[in-house]
C-alpha cells in the first residue's frame, strides 16, 4: 500500500465522539508508516468524517468532499461518518472511493486495500438500529497532547423528535468498565493532563456487566495520578443525586463544569420535542448542582424555531434560560431531518426563526458576560495548552478560557490561576 500511499489528512465534523474515532483511524495510519499532511494542501489520502445533526452540517460535509477531489484529483476519498451512514447514496455520487457509515472505521487500512486491488468503488453502510456490539477500540495518545477522549458508549435509545442520531448512531452500546479504566490508566502513563468521557449518550453509559455511569466515575474517582476527567455533553434526566454528589466533592478528579442538553426552556415545545423533563426538573437539578458547587458553570444546546413554537412559547423560554446563567449556550435554528417525527409538523416563518434567533443570542452574551464576573479575584485551576508571543492560553476546569503572561513552558501543566480580568470571553490571570 505504501507504494501507492505516503501521506494523508483527515477532515471531522461535528461532536467529540468522531473527534475520538478520527484520532483512532490516524495513529493506524500513522503506525503504517503514512506521514500525515494539511487538508488544505495536497495528499494521496484524504479522509472525511461527516456530521449530519442539522442541513447547515450536511452542507458542510459535502464541501469539504469536493475540495478534497480539487486538491488532488487522484487522490483517493474516504467519506464516513452521520453524513454518509444516512445519505450513502448521494455520498456514493460525489465523485469518491470509500464510503463507510459509523461503522467499519476501524478497518479503513483493510478497505484502502480492498480498493487498490480491485480498483472499484467500495461502500460499506449497515443498518446500525440493528446493532447490539459495540465497536472496540483504544488510544493512547491525541494530536493535541494535552485532552484526551475516551469512546465510553455510542448510539441512543431516545427518539427525540427533531432528532436524526439514532438513525447515524443506532441504538446504545458501551464499552466495558475493565476496558475504560485501562484506557485512563494508559493515558495517565503517556501524562494527559485531562482526559473527557465521550459519546452520543454518555450519562446513558451501560456496559453488558450491569455498571452505569456512576458505577464508572466512582472507578475513576479510585485512580491514582495528577489528572482530571472532563464529562462531555450529558442528557438531564440521568443526572442522578449521587453522581451530583460525586462529581461536586472531587473537585481535583472531575471538572467543575456540566454540558446539560436543554434544547427549549419551554415546556410546550419540550413535550413536542419528546423529551423526558419539563423546565422546573431541569432547572431544580443546576440548583442541586449550584447547592454542591458554588461556581460550577453549565452550557447547554438550544434549539430556536422548533415547528409550533409560538411567540408566548419563545418568550418565556427566553425568560427561563436567564434563571440558569449559562456560561455559554450552542443555539441552532430549527434543521428539518428527513424522517423525524418534527419533520411533519407545521414549519415556522424564517425570517421568525432568524429574529428568535438574535434575540437568543444576545441573552447568551448577556450570561456569559455575567457569568466570568464572578471569578474576578477567584483562583481557578487551568490547564495550559497554547503559546501566542509569550501569552499561554489554557481552560479552567469551569471550561472557561485563561489566558496568562508567562516566558515559561506552561503546556500542559495545570496550574492555578488568580484571574484578574475579562477581555471579551476570556478571563486574564497570573500564576498563584
Amino acid at each position: 500500500m505504501n507504494n501507492v500511499i505516503s501521506s494523508f489528512a483527515i477532515h471531522t465534523l461535528g461532536c467529540k465522539v468522531n473527534l475520538y474515532e478520527s484520532n483512532l483511524i490516524r495513529n493506524d495510519l500513522l503506525s503504517q508508516g503514512f506521514n500525515e499532511v494539511d487538508f488544505n494542501g495536497y495528499s494521496d489520502l484524504y479522509i472525511i468524517n461527516t456530521c449530519s445533526v442539522t442541513s447547515t452540517a450536511d452542507s458542510k460535509s459535502r464541501n469539504i468532499i469536493s475540495r478534497a477531489k480539487r486538491n488532488n484529483p487522484n487522490s483517493i476519498v474516504i467519506v464516513m461518518g452521520c453524513f454518509s451512514q444516512v445519505s450513502k447514496e448521494e455520498c456514493a455520487k460525489l465523485n469518491v472511493d470509500i464510503v463507510i457509515g459509523n461503522k467499519y472505521k476501524n478497518d479503513v487500512l483493510s478497505l484502502i486495500d480492498e480498493f487498490l486491488k480491485n480498483k472499484k468503488q467500495v461502500v460499506k453502510v449497515d443498518n446500525l438500529l440493528i446493532e447490539k456490539e459495540f465497536e472496540e477500540s483504544s488510544i493512547s495518545s491525541f494530536k493535541s497532547n494535552t485532552r484526551a477522549f475516551i469512546k465510553i458508549q455510542d448510539g441512543c435509545n431516545y427518539m427525540c423528535s427533531y432528532c436524526i442520531i439514532p438513525f447515524s448512531r443506532g441504538r446504545q452500546r458501551s464499552k466495558p468498565l475493565e476496558k475504560i479504566i485501562n484506557e485512563i490508566k494508559n493515558l495517565i502513563s503517556e501524562n494527559y493532563k485531562e482526559i473527557v468521557l465521550t459519546g452520543v449518550n454518555t450519562a446513558g453509559y451501560l456496559d453488558k456487566q450491569g455498571n452505569n455511569f456512576y458505577s464508572l466515575l466512582k472507578e475513576i474517582n479510585n485512580i491514582k495520578g495528577n489528572f482530571r476527567i472532563r464529562i462531555s455533553s450529558i442528557e438531564p434526566f440521568q443526572i442522578s443525586d449521587e453522581i451530583i454528589d460525586l462529581v461536586s466533592t472531587n473537585k481535583n478528579r472531575f471538572c467543575q463544569h456540566w454540558h446539560l442538553c436543554l434544547q427549549s426552556a419551554s415546556d410546550n415545545v419540550l413535550e413536542k420535542m419528546n423529551r423526558k423533563y419539563t423546565f422546573e426538573e431541569f432547572l431544580n437539578i443546576i440548583n442541586k448542582i449550584k447547592s454542591r458547587s458554588e461556581y460550577a458553570t453549565f452550557t447547554t444546546d438550544y434549539i430556536v424555531g422548533f415547528p409550533l413554537e409560538t411567540e408566548d412559547d419563545h418568550i418565556k423560554s427566553l425568560n427561563n434560560i436567564q434563571k440558569i446563567l449559562f456560561l455559554d449556550m450552542h443555539i441552532f435554528p430549527y434543521s428539518e431531518r428527513k424522517g423525524t417525527a418534527a419533520s411533519k409538523l407545521t414549519k415556522i416563518d424564517p425570517k421568525i426563526i432568524s429574529r428568535r434567533f438574535k434575540e437568543v443570542e444576545e441573552v447568551r452574551k448577556d450570561m456569559n458576560k455575567k457569568v466570568l464576573e464572578k471569578y474576578i479575584d477567584k483562583t481557578l485551576e487551568v490547564l495550559f495548552e497554547t503559546n501566542q508571543a509569550g501569552y499561554w492560553k489554557g481552560h479552567s476546569s469551569e471550561y472557561i478560557e485563561v489566558i496568562v503572561k508567562n516566558d515559561d513552558n506552561l503546556k500542559n501543566k495545570l496550574l492555578n490561576i488568580k484571574i484578574r480580568s475579562i477581555r471579551f470571553n476570556t478571563l486574564i490571570g497570573e500564576i498563584v
